[in-house]
């Protein structure tokens, strides 16, 4: 089932509660077998949660939850029952705290979300980093900011294809939130043989469609932007330290189509020390995704970049590299395909990364 947003309802405030709660749906991730899950963005803390809409009439409400930091998220669906409709699934992840709830109605089927954003932060006082505001993106509006827009700034975009689930961490707060995502080419053919009417069906179609091939760049926000292209392989990485708590920067060796190497440029700062060689062997080993964390720079009045990062193949994890702190934590998960390239932002250090994907 799509996502479609028809437009944001009025605001209604509710009282602060006093002891927050929260629920926990987990639903089984192998609905999702072949989506591509991007994030989620935020905190580690919480606990893991997943929103999988089922078959219904089409409609959907987001509810969220807010003050200074985003309290909780519901989604509710609507399902046919003879003639009329009735409410279906529930889901409400995070707290109930918060002063004030936007609701946002989905029934259009001529708009599509195709995109979600917002900021984290720490709790004043605490270690817990949770979502501080949240924007939905869609084909015709933007609804939000919901919350108080201060901290790092995180982007799902999503680059032909349709958001169609959510998934994240949550406790007394949303900690972190990122997507699941689907070709438009199989989202919005109504023509086509494939089309299905449940997420099970979606996702599953998913190994049949072309997948976007550019996902990223995950880590703090600023820097200047830079992409290296596809090859046909990457060789070795090139992770350079410092003194400090962070990543100064990358450099690729790359294997053109036609077997010669070659060296990207160095992107980041040139200040670090020591040079991390992350060498992938001759016996079939490729890089299939990457993680890490994003926090701010010891020194740097504010400024963040990524702090430890870490490479997964088909065979090992590489890594981490750097200071694995309690900070914002990104990752590609692995999917059927390999790594081609890499972009992402740098500044004096590096901000953030995103693959260039080939998919078997």
């Amino acid at each position: 089932m799509l996502i479609h947003l028809r437009k944001r309802a009025n605001m209604v405030v509710d009282p602060v509660q006093s002891q927050a709660t929260y629920q926990i749906v987990m639903g089984d991730t192998s609905d999702f077998a072949g989506c591509i899950k991007i994030g989620p963005s935020g905190g580690q803390q919480g606990h893991k949660w997943v929103y999988m809409p089922r078959a219904s009439t089409g409609k959907i409400k987001i509810r969220v939850r807010y003050g200074s930091e985003v309290i909780s998220i519901e989604f509710q669906t609507y399902c046919s029952e003879g003639e009329g409709e009735s409410e279906g699934q529930k889901s409400l992840f995070g707290g109930k705290g918060g002063a004030t709830t936007d609701t946002i109605c989905i029934d259009d089927t001529n708009e599509y979300l195709m995109s979600i954003s917002g900021t984290s932060n720490y709790l004043f006082g605490s270690k817990t980093q949770v979502v501080t505001s949240i924007c939905f993106m869609t084909t015709l509006n933007l609804y939000g900011p919901y919350g108080n827009s201060y901290g790092a700034p995180f982007s799902h975009d999503v680059k032909d294809g349709v958001v169609v689930g959510f998934h994240g961490r949550a406790s007394e707060y949303i900690n972190a939130i990122g997507v699941y995502v689907m070709p438009k080419s199989l989202a919005l053919d109504s023509n086509s043989k494939n089309k299905c009417k449940t997420m099970s069906e979606l996702c599953s179609s998913m190994s049949r469609m072309v997948m976007p091939r550019d996902v990223g760049p995950w880590g703090a926000g600023g820097g200047k932007s830079w992409d290296d292209g596809v090859f046909s392989t990457i060789k070795q990485v090139l992770v350079h330290v410092g003194e400090l708590n962070v990543i100064y920067a990358l450099q690729f060796e790359y294997q053109k189509r036609d077997g010669k190497s070659v060296l990207s440029q160095i992107h980041g700062g040139t200040d670090g020390h020591e040079i991390k060689m992350v060498n992938l062997d001759d016996k079939g080993e490729f890089i299939i995704g990457v993680s890490g964390c994003y926090g701010p720079v010891e020194g740097h009045k504010g400024l963040e970049a990524i702090v430890s990062i870490s490479f997964h193949t088909n065979k090992r994890i590489h890594g981490p590299y750097g200071e694995e702190l309690d900070a914002g934590y990104f990752s590609s998960t692995p999917s059927p395909g390999k790594v081609v390239g890499f972009h992402g932002r740098s500044n004096s250090f590096l901000s953030a990364i995103g693959v260039h994907m080939e998919y078997f």
